[in-house]
């Protein structure tokens, strides 16, 4: 199963063992986003560690170590998938029941062909917050269709998290399984 990693501003990035340690558990790509504009998507740890290495402290990051289950394991495939006309980013934890076509995840394909379209209609060409009250058909849309997967959408510092996740030092876990992965 996938790993997401959540690191609000003001917290370290978690130590390399870690990171390594959720590879291992979740060896078919990795990707990075922050607040300032960094990501990086990659199948190549060393290229990620190098990568995640520019994230500044005080910028909110979402990473994402993959578990292929949808879609070849290409850079393409990895998280988070971003749309460059609403500045989201989006990660997914889970397997939705969504069928694969041309070779996409069924996060990106929830992502780009349910959520954006959604949000499109709901917010009409205003580029307002993600947390706003008008948007709540959205966001009980959207947990119609998460079952027990976790999702992140990041705009900037603006987060938006589903599903249960875990808390280790200031950074959100969207499950500790690769904790019996140490490297």
């Amino acid at each position: 199963m996938c790993c997401i990693l959540y690191i609000p501003s003001g917290i370290k990035t978690p130590p390399i063992n870690t990171l390594k340690a959720i590879h291992r558990a979740n060896p078919h790509g990795m990707g990075f986003a922050d607040a300032d504009g960094n990501h990086c998507k990659t199948l190549d740890l060393s290229c990620f560690l190098q990568a995640i290495k520019r994230r500044h402290k005080d910028a909110a990051c979402i990473i994402h170590f993959r578990l292929a289950t949808h879609g070849s394991v290409t850079e393409e495939n990895c998280h988070p998938f971003h749309d460059p006309a609403t500045g989201i980013w989006f990660a997914h934890n889970g397997v939705l029941p969504i069928p694969s076509h041309d070779d996409m995840t069924d996060s990106e394909i929830f992502f780009r062909e349910r959520f954006l379209p959604m949000y499109h209609d709901i917010v009409d060409g205003k580029r307002t917050d993600l947390l706003d009250e008008d948007k709540e058909r959205l966001w009980r849309y959207v947990e119609s269709q998460r079952g027990s997967s976790r999702f992140i959408f990041m705009r900037g510092d603006m987060v938006v998290k589903l599903g249960q996740w875990h808390t280790r030092k200031g950074v959100y876990y969207s499950n500790l399984n690769w904790l019996y992965h140490s490297y």
